[in-house]
């Protein structure tokens, strides 16, 4: 991504307050991805899915970071996800919500 310097800002500030869609939803359970589907608080209207909370705890609360950002070695921050990341995180990342603010 043009212009990133892996700092993980964007994942740990503004992570928290992204949606789920419903084509994400079901590219997760295509892949069978129950460790991401787990992190996402489901949202429904009768039986049918219509989107998710990204991203929350065990218990069902919101989580304070992204649980797939990964710290490396390096000193650079890495999304544990990236082949099959949110469509918000793909369309949104840190510079979006710099200017936008």
């Amino acid at each position: 991504m043009a212009g990133c310097t892996q700092c993980g800002e964007c994942c740990k500030k503004y992570g928290m307050r992204l949606e789920a869609t419903t084509l994400d939803i079901a590219r997760w359970a295509f892949e069978g991805r129950q460790d991401i589907l787990a992190r996402v608080g489901i949202e429904r209207q009768g039986t049918e899915v219509t989107g998710g909370r990204l991203w929350v705890d065990p218990d069902g609360r919101r989580a304070s970071v992204c649980p797939f950002l990964e710290l490396r070695a390096d000193g650079k921050y890495y999304c544990g996800i990236q082949e099959t990341k949110p469509e918000t995180c793909t369309a949104h990342w840190c510079r979006n919500y710099i200017e936008g603010m």
